[in-house]
């Protein structure tokens, strides 16, 4: 579990059974592995300043108790900084993303990502798109039933969805199909939960 938030039960577990003897020394490949947060900083400091842990060791250098001062607290504040500006500059992105009109994370059925991780573009998918064209198509005229298009999409006209992939894909699923004709996406927007609100807007797609 990542050491940015408290509460990992398995590092947790590790700290009450070296308070009960167990252990009494930590071997991490750095310090910033260990906790990332200012409640693991300050229960691991505590430890070592007491002596309950010995020694804290990773490939470049050791901690002692004499340590658990400033050299750790410089240490914990770096960790702790770097969560914090790494959310900033992953909002910040996402923000720049949203303001030109691009929709952040996996493409809806039917689409795709393409590109690096800093400028996904979606594009149709060309397995998929038309289908999912066709989906629609059937279900705007309203006289054909949900378990009907599921049924057409599936058997007749071969959608898959990329769950599975190597095993060829997946079939729809019911819940996936409502999902698909509840999204915003087709028409040309998304949805997207505002930062400074922290409300869920409407931005129009580019």
């Amino acid at each position: 579990k990542s050491a940015k938030n408290p509460g990992r039960p398995i590092f947790n577990e590790m700290l009450d059974r070296i308070e009960k003897g167990e252990a009494n020394a930590i071997v991490c490949w750095a310090i910033n592995r260990l906790y990332r947060n200012p409640v693991d900083e300050g229960r691991l400091r505590w430890m070592l300043q007491k002596g309950i842990i010995k020694v804290i060791k990773t490939p470049s250098r050791e901690f002692y108790p004499d340590d658990a001062g400033l050299l750790m607290g410089v240490e914990g504040g770096q960790a702790t900084d770097y969560v914090i500006r790494l959310s900033k500059d992953v909002k910040r992105g996402l923000y720049g993303r949203v303001a030109k009109g691009w929709r952040p994370g996996l493409a809806p059925i039917g689409y795709k990502n393409q590109g690096d991780k800093g400028d996904k573009t979606i594009l149709p998918d060309e397995k998929n798109f038309e289908i999912v064209r066709k989906m629609w198509d059937l279900f705007l005229t309203g006289t054909y039933s949900a378990t009907n298009i599921l049924d057409t999409a599936n058997n007749k006209w071969g959608l898959r969805t990329t769950l599975r992939k190597q095993l060829g894909g997946k079939p729809l699923s019911a819940a996936q199909m409502y999902k698909m004709f509840k999204e915003p996406f087709y028409y040309g927007s998304f949805g997207w939960t505002s930062v400074e609100t922290g409300k869920k807007e409407l931005v129009k797609g580019s």
